[in-house]
């Protein structure tokens, strides 16, 4: 997980446990992919477009390149509409305002 808000890594910490897996985030993605040792077993990398550092067009194909088995799901908050709209332009599976991953956070974890 990309992100630098801890309350929120928090609760989607819970949800992931809760699922039986683990979680790895980090405000930058080189460091979080340095950290997932196997990149093959990594099943969903998520992107919080919150995280203003990170450069979609680069931080996406790379999450994707380096695990070729996950899911990248980015989201943030619903009126950041251009940030939505690259972080779908730079090939995110899945692009979805923070509230609709907060509510459907356990069902996406347990898929």
């Amino acid at each position: 997980m990309l992100t630098n808000d801890l309350m929120f890594q928090s609760r989607v910490s819970g949800a992931v446990k809760a699922a039986s897996r683990s979680l790895v985030a980090d405000r930058s993605v080189e460091k979080l992919v340095e950290r997932c040792a196997d990149s093959v077993s990594v099943k969903l990398a998520f992107v919080d477009l919150s995280l203003l550092s990170i450069e979609l067009e680069t931080a996406i194909p790379l999450l994707k390149n380096r695990f070729p088995n996950a899911k990248v799901i980015a989201f943030g908050p619903h009126v950041d509409i251009q940030r939505l709209h690259d972080a779908e332009a730079s090939g995110a599976d899945e692009v979805m305002t923070r509230g609709q991953f907060d509510r459907d956070l356990n069902s996406i974890v347990s898929a």
